[in-house]
């Protein structure tokens, strides 16, 4: 499955680490969007994750994957632990490799890092509202959401634009939670 990554090339500091977990993970079919940027950062990323989604559906792609160029996985063969545990493209609306809100059973999205999302979903994402945070708004959108479960993929620790600051959110996950 090809990696669909958006990149802020803003934060140049995040290009070395990024390419350096896809060759970890032997990741050789990928591509690097460029982030979409307007005045207001959540609408930016919201239009960048969606035009990742348009692309898959004017091109006729029945689920597209996409990463965000912050996305560390947690071990090697996390990639294709991900990619073996995905459901059936007729199982899911969105398939994502963790969340920041643990509960039994996981059912709250934060986070898109890295997830798939299926064709049949693709009109419900794109007329999401751009004004809304896209790592948790799905949370008040009825879906088919699945996780992989233990965690494969993080967001690395560092600059995060939606927040305008440094933020690690990797200690709210316990180590028995992770992919290893």
């Amino acid at each position: 499955m090809k990696l669909n990554i958006i990149y802020d090339a803003r934060r140049v500091e995040k290009y070395e680490p990024l390419i350096k977990e896809l060759e970890g993970q032997g990741i050789t079919d990928f591509e690097i969007w460029p982030c979409l940027m307007f005045p207001e950062v959540v609408f930016s990323i919201n239009s960048s994750h969606k035009m990742i989604v348009k692309m898959a559906k004017e091109q006729g792609l029945p689920e597209v994957c996409i990463g965000e160029d912050d996305l560390m996985f947690t071990a090697p063969g996390a990639w294709e632990y991900f990619l073996s545990q995905k459901p059936p493209i007729n199982e899911y609306d969105l398939y994502l490799a963790s969340t920041y809100i643990i509960e039994e059973p996981l059912r709250s999205i934060c986070g898109f890092h890295l997830y798939t999302v299926s064709s049949r979903f693709y009109d419900t994402f794109l007329e999401t509202d751009n004004n809304q945070h896209i790592d948790t708004l799905f949370n008040d959108i009825k879906g088919d959401y699945k996780f992989c479960y233990p965690f494969p993929a993080l967001q690395r620790p560092g600059f995060s634009a939606n927040n305008n600051m440094v933020v690690n959110y990797n200690s709210m996950v316990e180590d028995k939670h992770l992919y290893k």
